[in-house]
């Protein structure tokens, strides 16, 4: 499974979502679903509503997410001495804001 992050439009008249999931601050504008693999390997699903701001706070998250993942990837080919160059130049472009992680 490929971690995932997809927003939409929602419907005021039909759903009525009072604050964003996120920060529980703002009134949201968006639905959102997050597909993710867990620890052990396993699918989790999130869905809701977010803020605006809170949509660069999933982004961000997915982002960190990723990069961690081809760091691994990244790890297990070094151990069998194969070419890391093309993992190396993507993994540090998706972890180059990681520091500022919110």
């Amino acid at each position: 499974m490929r971690p995932s992050l997809f927003f939409s439009a929602f419907e005021p008249l039909h759903e009525n979502p009072e604050v964003c999931d996120i920060c529980r601050a703002n009134p949201p504008v968006f639905g959102y679903e997050v597909a993710t693999c867990g620890a052990q390997g396993e699918a989790k699903e999130k869905r809701g509503f977010c803020c605006a701001h809170s949509t660069t706070i999933l982004l961000h998250i997915l982002q960190c997410d990723e990069s961690q993942n081809w760091a691994e990837e990244q790890a297990a080919l070094n151990a069998d001495e194969s070419d890391v160059s093309d993992f190396r130049q993507h993994r540090l472009a998706a972890s180059r804001d990681k520091e500022n992680r919110v």
